[in-house]
């Protein structure tokens, strides 16, 4: 019966023959003076496969061991390659942006410098209606500010438009694209004065300007320039509104129209400057 039970577990006598050999084997082989036996050659070829076999299998665990831990830490590197890779290019579109905001600062300020006629203040857009265009916005000065209405809303390319409506610290900017814009104009060549209305209204919009009330006489061409006339007080005269695109005239019409286009982009606007005309205290 225990001779039954002993040879059912066969892995556990493999195993104990295969460790009794490789002790006879390491025996022999600590006794070899170069006269081998014949039962050590036949050990010998015997153990020796056992012997490749189980140094094959070690190596191999050994390097697969190796194998993942290696890939582990690669995985780890990679990992943390890829996380400062996010954070850069976080950092270089944060860098460009702030780049740019400096560009159009300056390009401000220089505005600002060179029209020392105007009182000028700066603020930044955090509003506007729904749509495309920047046909009515809100700005983050106000009353606070000493910001009024009908004062002067510009950038470096020229006129934006005006307040319409003051708080504490917030305005609103209706711009001269708005179908409910209207000032006064005049063509710096000819000197033909004329009103500048919106075009942008409900249904269309274009982002220009129509030039009426002309004369006929008026010998105003595509690209003239127009400029604001200072007249009824509203805004100060001088500042420039864009350019002529076309020139038309309906039959019965007793007055030429123009068709500007804006200087300034409407369709995109991030900072503005407030301006009144200086007056001497």
């Amino acid at each position: 019966m225990a001779l039954f039970r002993f040879f059912r577990n066969r892995p556990l006598v493999i195993i104990v023959i295969v460790s009794i050999l490789l002790i006879i084997a390491a025996v022999f082989t600590s006794r070899n003076d170069g006269n081998m036996g014949i039962v050590e050659g036949i050990v010998g070829d015997i153990i020796s496969p056992i012997q490749k076999i189980i140094y094959g299998a070690t190596s191999y665990v050994y390097n697969s061991i190796l194998d993942i831990k290696e890939r582990r830490e690669l995985l780890a590197n990679y990992q943390q390659l890829k996380e400062r890779v996010a954070y850069l290019e976080k950092e270089l579109i944060r860098m460009n942006e702030l780049e740019k905001q400096n560009q159009r600062l300056r390009k401000l300020l220089d505005f600002a410098t060179e029209r020392e006629e105007f009182v000028v203040t700066g603020a930044r857009i955090t509003g506007k209606d729904p749509g495309n265009w920047f046909d009515v916005f809100t700005i983050d000065k106000g009353k606070n500010d000493g910001i009024a209405v009908n004062m002067a809303v510009v950038t470096e390319q020229g006129l934006v438009g005006r307040i319409i409506e003051v708080g504490p610290d917030w305005a609103k900017v209706q711009a001269i694209i708005d179908g409910r814009s209207s000032i006064s104009g005049i063509i710096e060549r000819t000197r033909d004065n004329g009103v500048v209305k919106g075009n942008n209204l409900f249904g269309f919009e274009d982002g220009t300007c129509s030039m009426i009330y002309l004369p006929l006489d008026s010998e105003i061409v595509e690209g003239d320039k127009v400029i604001t006339s200072g007249l009824g007080g509203i805004l100060p005269k001088g500042i420039y509104i864009g350019e002529v695109k076309e020139v038309t005239r309906a039959k019965r019409d007793l007055y030429k129209t123009a068709i500007i286009e804006p200087a300034v982009d409407f369709r995109r606007l991030e900072e503005v400057l407030i301006v009144k005309a200086r007056t001497d205290d």
